[in-house]
């Protein structure tokens, strides 16, 4: 909670404190004086005061006080919260026969809900009028004021169902990209290309507000990348850009939609080779926060903390600054300890995989090892098809690094194992284990670097599958070989690849000598 809040607190609870004591505040300054929650200090600090003999009780209605307190304080802080007091309103003044009163609220609350097209709230309007006008038994209602209500309604009803249906489909795509990945195949492929033939997805589709419009981009998007059509997919997140900031005000009260398709943009135009454009990208995604009228809320705190940090890995990772990347960890260290129970799994998972590979760039591949522990640690991970493969995968090439070949034995035996109860959806990986059992078994006749150019001409081949090629956009298994087989730094590899995009957008309007610092 914010000073503010808290003080707040103070004030809603002072209303009901009987002969100037309260154990709700005296527990809640107890608690806020914490650094970290301990409940054994609590039932020392309070062992004789008579709430603690039902603890549990006492903690659930503090928890409800404190909800209570933030819901006055907040309670204009968002268009939909003022919506929702209003017809609350609504309802205390329709409950005590003030029904003049009850529809001059409504007619605000219908007036505001209009202008930012909130269709769920607009419905629950259209639910009081009709109960208003049969509580009057229709008196002074016309037939004509009767359809014109059913034709507004249904207009309404048909904004939600089209902004609901493209949420579903959204959430469909998204579904299948957070368990498999990208570039789907299979039974995956066919479930995506039966998603695109959904009319809203169609070019050019007639839609009826700006939420409908951001969203049919969006999962286009979310289509393109899942396929590993990646053109396609800078197109659509551009034209989700255009959407946001063309209407603002549809979207105010979300400022993470334009940091998400931001920073989505930067990281396709990166993989794209479209250098130049995808840093202007990541300097514009660093300036939103800076740009928000009001402080960001712990929410958003979280969310810029993830996303900027998988940002800002990746792009000192893709160009070879491996050092720089390893700068970041503590900050990132601090942020997980501060922010890592409210992010997701695999928002963890990602940040790890991020933190392993800028170790493992920058040479400290025990770092590297710890990283991949963290992610092939994380609950759940396992649902998380190519991420947990990535780990994987990115724990075999810290080891081969450091030459522990005991560990790679067991690694691969039982990596071999799981595979073959769980499938390979990834032949990279397969791959890669093919050759550390070439490495451990190796001949004394043949050359290492030999072994290592095999590997490479291998892994170029799967760039002509998109299923092979997205996996490698993660962890760059390509520049690796290459740096063996030439026996080259890896980071200079990653450098020289980085200096040598092979697409337009790469370089500053200016010319190559423009300084392009992330």
């Amino acid at each position: 909670m914010s000073p503010a809040e808290k003080r707040y607190f103070k004030l809603h609870t002072s209303r009901h404190v009987v002969s100037g004591h309260s154990n709700h505040q005296e527990l809640f300054d107890a608690i806020a004086g914490m650094t970290e929650y301990d409940e054994n200090v609590l039932r020392k600090r309070f062992a004789k005061e008579a709430f603690m003999r039902r603890f549990p009780i006492t903690k659930r209605r503090l928890y409800e006080a404190v909800l209570a307190s933030l819901d006055a304080f907040h309670a204009e802080s968002s268009i939909d919260e003022k919506l929702r007091r209003l017809l609350h309103h609504v309802e205390l003044l329709h409950r005590r026969a003030l029904y003049a009163d009850a529809a001059k609220v409504l007619q605000s609350a219908r007036a505001i809900a209009e202008t930012h097209r909130k269709q769920a709230l607009l419905l629950q309007v259209a639910e009081w009028e009709r109960r208003m006008m049969e509580r009057c038994n229709y008196a002074g209602i016309t037939h004509d004021q009767l359809e014109e209500r059913a034709v507004s309604v249904e207009g309404i009803a048909a904004q939600w169902q089209e902004v609901d249906r493209l949420w579903q489909l959204k959430s469909e795509v998204f579904l299948l990209i957070y368990r498999n990945g990208q570039a789907a195949q299979g039974m995956d492929l066919s479930e995506l290309e039966a998603l695109e033939k959904e009319p809203l997805l169609h070019e050019g589709a007639a839609l009826h507000s700006p939420r409908a419009r951001f969203l049919h981009h969006h999962v286009r998007s979310a289509l393109a990348y899942a396929k590993n059509q990646l053109a396609q997919c800078e197109t659509q997140l551009a034209a989700c850009a255009e959407v946001l900031r063309g209407e603002p005000e549809a979207f105010k009260e979300e400022p993470d939609l334009l940091l998400g398709v931001m920073g989505n943009l930067a990281n396709v135009r990166m993989r794209l080779g479209k250098h130049y454009q995808a840093l202007e990208g990541f300097r514009t995604f660093r300036l939103i926060p800076l740009q928000l009228a009001t402080a960001p809320s712990p929410d958003l705190d979280m969310k810029l903390f993830v996303m900027g940090s998988s940002l800002e890995l990746s792009v000192h990772s893709l160009k070879g600054e491996f050092t720089e990347a390893m700068e970041q960890l503590p900050a990132l260290e601090e942020g997980l300890a501060r922010y890592g129970e409210r992010a997701s799994t695999m928002r963890r998972a990602e940040l790890a995989l991020h933190a392993a590979y800028a170790c493992f760039g920058g040479g400290a591949f025990d770092m590297a090892l710890r990283w991949c522990n963290r992610l092939l640690n994380e609950k759940g991970i396992e649902s998380h098809t190519e991420l947990h493969a990535l780990g994987r995968m990115m724990n075999a090439m810290a080891l081969v690094e450091l030459d522990k070949e005991e560990l790679l034995t067991y690694l691969l035996r039982n990596t071999q194992r799981y595979l073959k109860q769980h499938g390979t959806p990834f032949a990279v990986e397969q791959l890669l284990l093919d050759h550390v059992a070439a490495l451990l078994k190796m001949d004394p006749g043949i050359e290492v670097t030999t072994l290592w150019g095999s590997f490479g001409e291998q892994l170029n081949a799967l760039l002509k599958d998109p299923h092979g090629a997205s996996v490698l956009d993660h962890v760059d298994l390509v520049c690796w070989a290459k740096a063996k087989a030439e026996s080259r730094a890896f980071d200079e590899v990653v450098r020289a690849k980085w200096s040598a995009p092979a697409e337009a957008g790469s370089t500053p309007p200016n010319g190559p000598g423009r300084r392009r610092a992330a």
